[in-house]
């Protein structure tokens, strides 16, 4: 695992979960979504700053209610579980690694890590969310593509647990902790193992996606 900053991560030359969903969305034919926003995007990177690397945070910036990034904060170390996984774990670590079913070198940062003598080995990810309850927010997994996520890291890392937790961005502020079942790490892997072949130049895609294969798989290679 590698600690560097999120900067120094994103410039590293290798297949993120993020570019999988830009693949995704071309495929889709979504329009990309921007790097960054005021938006939902703006909001989840705030929070995470926040509870992950406090020291970090900047306040007072154009479009965040700094209030509102605390309560949340405060709604996650209110629950017993989570909250002594936050004091035990590894924030925002980083890994290179080579996929072995395609060969592709990949990245993958993780929210946090938890890597005792005597516990599971455990992936936390964090997730600002609208769900109403814990059955709403399960049922949007899928659906986000947070089993993708799940399987991708889970088997970078050879986790024995992948956790996401759910934190509500309007009141009540509640909390909802979901331990990924195997049946949706296997749909998951399905998915970016899919994606991960249609960037390989060899792989023969449809003509109808394949000029939209080609803008990411293009862009990857300026990026890197």
């Amino acid at each position: 695992m590698l600690r560097v900053p999120y900067d120094d991560y994103r410039a590293l030359p290798a297949i993120a979960n993020s570019d999988l969903s830009r693949l995704r969305d071309a495929l889709y034919g979504r329009p990309p979504r921007p790097i960054s926003s005021l938006g939902a995007l703006g909001l989840g990177t705030a929070f995470h700053t926040a509870l992950l690397e406090p020291d970090l945070y900047e306040p007072g910036l154009p479009g965040i209610n700094d209030t509102l990034i605390w309560w949340m904060v405060d709604g996650v170390k209110l629950n017993p579980e989570v909250n002594a996984l936050l004091e035990i774990g590894t924030p925002e670590p980083s890994c290179i690694f080579t996929e072995p079913t395609t060969g592709t070198l990949c990245k993958l940062r993780a929210d946090l890590i938890v890597d005792q003598p005597g516990q599971p080995y455990t992936i936390i990810d964090f997730k600002t969310t609208l769900a109403r309850d814990q059955d709403h927010f399960i049922a949007q997994c899928s659906g986000y593509d947070y089993d993708r996520q799940a399987a991708f890291y889970s088997d970078a890392l050879n986790a024995d647990r992948f956790i996401l937790v759910g934190v509500q961005k309007v009141e009540p502020f509640s909390l909802f902790v979901f331990e990924v079942p195997p049946h949706m790490l296997a749909e998951g892997r399905a998915k970016y193992l899919r994606l991960l072949k249609l960037l390989h130049p060899d792989t023969l895609v449809p003509s109808a996606v394949a000029g939209a294969i080609r803008e990411v798989r293009d862009s990857l290679q300026g990026e890197g």
